[in-house]
């Protein structure tokens, strides 16, 4: 279980104001697929860097199965797989050299069983058939493969992922999405992302964060079903978006067609144009963060933890 409490972190600006990423976070993640969801600069990578213990936070704990990962980072590192945003490479190493090199860090220091471990991982990654070539020279999509196969050596049992499906193709995604399933049965995962669809798909308990506030928390079946019945739908003139949005709750708009499609909440059908239908956990997430940029939300909206 990981375990963060009144967790905060801000850094100075060149403006009279900090900028805080953090603000009160308070979580409790068990095994399993945790999905946090945000917008870009919600403070997530943050939140990520700061439990993977490369740096410290203003104030606050975070504890994992009971031990203070603060105060003992070296407690965790061990049993910690972590895939940052953005990552480098040594350049001239191949893919197999760099693995090994990273999981002799790890403390494998069984050659046999180290090795056998890289080559399951390759495999996993679909990079068996490069891995005596260069990293450095792998394109996007293979790097990212690359910092998934690094971040599963060792067998951790906290894994940490932060947007990692950033330039994998469909196959690849679908690939990852698999893994990431079949790890998390017995492992606590954080699946930082911006991707709806990805948390969706995988995670049974979630949490919205924007502006370093953790806004929402619960099952995604939970949190839509509080949309029931107030979520609206008309199309329009692309004209007439501005009119809607001054006179209605519009949390989402999209191109259909040439015409633009509208997203209303509202506890009864707004006007007769429009018709009810049945929300998603895309409408959920513009949903609160429409209230909470309009500094309306309510004080946090929870499903079943």
């Amino acid at each position: 279980m990981l375990t963060i409490r009144n967790l905060c972190k801000s850094y100075s600006s060149e403006s009279k104001n900090d900028v805080i990423a953090l603000n009160n976070i308070n979580l409790e993640i068990g095994a399993g697929m945790f999905g946090l969801l945000g917008p870009n600069g919600a403070g997530k990578s943050t939140l990520m860097r700061t439990i993977a213990t490369l740096q410290q936070p203003d104030s606050g704990e975070i504890s994992f199965d009971g031990t203070d990962i603060l105060a003992k980072p070296e407690s965790l590192r061990p049993i910690l797989g972590y895939l940052p945003q953005e990552f480098g490479v040594y350049p001239g190493m191949s893919a197999f050299s760099l693995l090994e090199h990273f999981a002799l860090l790890k403390g494998l220091s069984n050659k046999i069983t180290r090795r056998t471990q890289i080559q399951e991982l390759l495999h996993l990654t679909n990079l068996t058939h490069v891995q005596n070539k260069a990293v450095s020279g792998f394109s996007g999509g293979m790097k990212q493969r690359f910092g998934i196969a690094q971040a599963l050596l060792g067998a951790p049992k906290l894994l940490i992922v932060d947007e990692p499906t950033a330039g994998l193709d469909p196959e690849e995604r679908n690939r990852f999405h698999n893994l990431l399933s079949d790890i998390s049965e017995n492992t606590v995962v954080i699946l930082s992302t911006h991707i709806v669809e990805d948390v969706s798909n995988l995670c049974p308990k979630m949490a919205i964060q924007a502006e370093g506030q953790i806004i929402a928390t619960g099952a995604p079946a939970d949190l839509t079903s509080s949309l029931e019945g107030k979520l609206w739908q008309t199309t329009i003139k692309k004209i007439q978006l501005a009119q809607y949005q001054a006179q209605h709750n519009v949390i989402s708009h999209r191109l259909v067609a040439g015409k633009v499609q509208v997203h209303v909440v509202n506890k009864t059908c707004p006007t007769p144009e429009f018709y009810a239908v049945m929300p998603d956990l895309e409408d959920v997430y513009f949903s609160l963060l429409t209230d909470h940029n309009k500094g309306s939300s309510p004080a946090k909206l929870r499903g079943a933890a």
